[in-house]
């Protein structure tokens, strides 16, 4: 699709249906917790901490259902992740598609960003600094099969994608 000033845009968000079971599952979290609180009332302040934090946990899950959440944003200009700075193309150094390990296999496509360039990060981008999911990530896990498939279609005109 193209923008006001006629530039080809492409929009990818994250797969609803796994948003849907992540609202699915806080919710039997919340029913359990309330449960809890009724067979132990003496333990009530506790539960209801817990409750708080499940209640908080539901909505958020639940918004971003309600509201899609865009995941990346790919132009002629360059990539915006989330809503992260815009990465302009002759500034990634090096784009990788990747498995990183731990609980689960997770397939993710990482970009780096030139030496002695300086962008505005995010707390996130901060904290992952120095995981194996780098400060610009596309989490492809997160995405439709047919949205992998473009994403990684769409990236490829414009850099190179290392295995």
């Amino acid at each position: 699709m193209a923008n006001e000033g006629g530039m080809v845009m492409s929009t990818f968000y994250y797969d609803n249906q796994k948003l849907q079971k992540l609202v699915l599952f806080n919710a039997v979290l919340l029913s359990l917790v309330i449960f809890a609180g009724n067979i132990c009332p003496e333990h009530m302040g506790f539960i209801s901490s817990i409750a708080v934090l499940c209640l908080i946990s539901f909505s958020a899950s639940l918004y971003v259902v309600v509201f899609p959440q865009r995941l990346a944003l790919i132009d002629e200009e360059g990539i915006k992740i989330d809503h992260n700075a815009k990465l302009k193309w002759e500034e990634i150094a090096k784009a990788e598609h990747k498995k990183v390990k731990g609980c689960m296999n997770r397939e993710i496509i990482t970009l780096s960003v030139k030496d002695g360039v300086k962008y505005r990060r995010r707390f996130m981008q901060h904290l992952s600094k120095h995981s194996p999911y780098g400060e610009f990530s596309i989490p492809l896990y997160a995405m439709t099969e047919d949205d992998k498939k473009a994403v990684v279609q769409e990236l490829s005109k414009y850099i190179k994608i290392a295995d």
